[in-house]
């Protein structure tokens, strides 16, 4: 019923204000201004990570950008992957869920992890070749940069 009283108010010259028609520039600015260092990629998009310490605590904090929309309240696992080892951490935050920009036809989902200085080490040295993002449901798999 919605639908059709929307289609004749814009057939009548009124204004479109479904959300597909919404421009959404915040997420958008989101994506194309990216804090952090761009450590993995995967066609249009790719995982950026941020250090951050608190009371002696340090937690990796990355902005997934892709293709899939990811929502769930079991939180994820990432885990680099080299020739010769593992690491796998777990999401500090469980709940996650990702935000669309219809400009670009992407999605970004922000995840926390808690980390040690040994994980920092091996992280920023670069030592994987291939990072995985699982979920319960679904993963995805992005190439270090």
């Amino acid at each position: 019923m919605i639908k059709i009283l929307k289609t004749i108010v814009t057939k009548l010259g009124g204004v479109d204000t479904s959300e597909k028609n919404h421009v959404d520039t915040y997420t958008e600015n989101r994506i194309v201004n990216v804090p952090g260092e761009q450590i993995a990629s995967i066609e249009n998009g790719g995982i950026w990570i941020e250090f951050q310490e608190l009371v002696e605590y340090n937690f990796m904090n990355i902005i997934v950008i892709g293709r899939k929309k990811h929502k769930t309240f079991d939180g994820c696992e990432l885990v680099f992957l080299s020739d010769n080892s593992e690491l796998k951490l777990i999401s500090d935050s469980r709940e996650i869920e990702s935000d669309f920009s219809n400009v670009s036809n992407r999605w970004i989902t922000a995840i926390s992890f808690d980390v040690t200085n040994q994980n920092i080490d091996m992280i920023t040295n670069k030592e994987a070749t291939k990072v995985n993002l699982n979920f319960k449901k679904d993963s995805e798999s992005f190439e270090i940069i």
